[in-house]
């Protein structure tokens, strides 16, 4: 058994993941993957992904997604053939000690709603349900076009990182240094783009996307408080809609977590529909 660590996976990497993720796919009939971006992570060298190899065959992989110094999420596949071995355990215990180097105490393990492994496993540790979470996918012929908006998108750039911080700390009511983070990470990017929402010269609202080939993840998006309530998040999310368009993405996609009933409820009037529930479940660093 050999273990490989990566804080970015090259080529190669890459598609032995993306050919072990599609045979768990069909076994499983599951539809979500690991998540292989690590440009935000708060520590670009922390070793983030972990391939576990028998005979230079893949076996299993673990991949963190760790944008703040306060938890990791935790996604993983092995081959049908070769559960039940310790391959996981394994690859958590390397996982484990790259996030106790940098004090980070919490795991949130990912789980794709139907996956019977995924809450075996997620029993097995003890691991605490904390909530679920939207993968949605858009449905163009749901999507009501309008032409006039009181809002405009501005697209970004290095430049703006303290007006972008200051306007990510009212919105999401995180802390500097976390702000700082993901937002320095997005604009270092070369897939990302982080725009602003202004209201007659006010900056008003926030969003972000990721590009890769056809599809566009749409990330990131919020209105501050005293505006909102006033179809502003709608409009943000119409023009970036938009925007990706002339770009030529055909494939629009956005995660929301279940408890947050307003942004699920204007995603779905926005033409977006559930295509996988994931459960997250929680568990300290410290009791692994």
């Amino acid at each position: 058994m050999i273990i490989k660590s990566y804080n970015k996976l090259n080529k190669k990497a890459i598609n032995e993941v993306l050919n072990l993720e599609k045979v768990c796919q069909e076994h499983d009939k599951l539809k979500g993957s690991v998540f292989l971006d690590t440009s935000l992570n708060f520590d670009q060298s922390i070793k983030s992904t972990f391939l576990l190899y028998e005979n230079r065959e893949l076996i299993s992989i673990l991949s963190m997604f760790i944008p703040t110094q306060e938890e990791a999420e935790i996604s993983a596949f092995t081959l049908p053939e070769y559960r039940r071995n310790g391959y996981f355990k394994a690859l958590l215990d390397k996982a484990v000690e790259e996030l106790r180097k940098l004090d980070i105490q919490n795991i949130l393990f990912v789980c794709e709603k139907q996956s019977i492994s995924g809450k075996g496993v997620s029993t097995t540790l003890n691991a605490e349900y904390d909530h679920t979470e939207y993968s949605m996918r858009f449905n163009k012929t749901r999507y009501e076009y309008r032409d006039m908006f009181r809002l405009s998108l501005i697209t970004t750039h290095f430049k703006d990182l303290n007006k972008l911080i200051d306007i990510s700390m009212k919105i999401f009511n995180d802390g500097y240094e976390d702000s700082k983070s993901i937002i320095e990470n997005c604009l270092q990017s070369e897939t990302r783009e982080l725009y602003l929402a202004v209201l007659n010269d006010e900056i008003i609202g926030m969003g972000s996307i990721n590009q890769e080939r056809d599809e566009a993840l749409i990330f990131g998006l919020g209105i501050v408080p005293e505006h909102r309530g006033k179809g502003y998040g709608k409009e943000l999310l119409q023009l970036i809609i938009d925007r990706l368009w002339q770009m030529g993405k055909t494939e629009l996609m956005l995660d929301v977590d279940s408890d947050n009933v307003c942004a699920l409820e204007l995603y779905k009037k926005s033409g977006f529909q559930i295509e996988v529930a994931f459960e997250y479940y929680r568990k300290k660093v410290s009791e692994i």
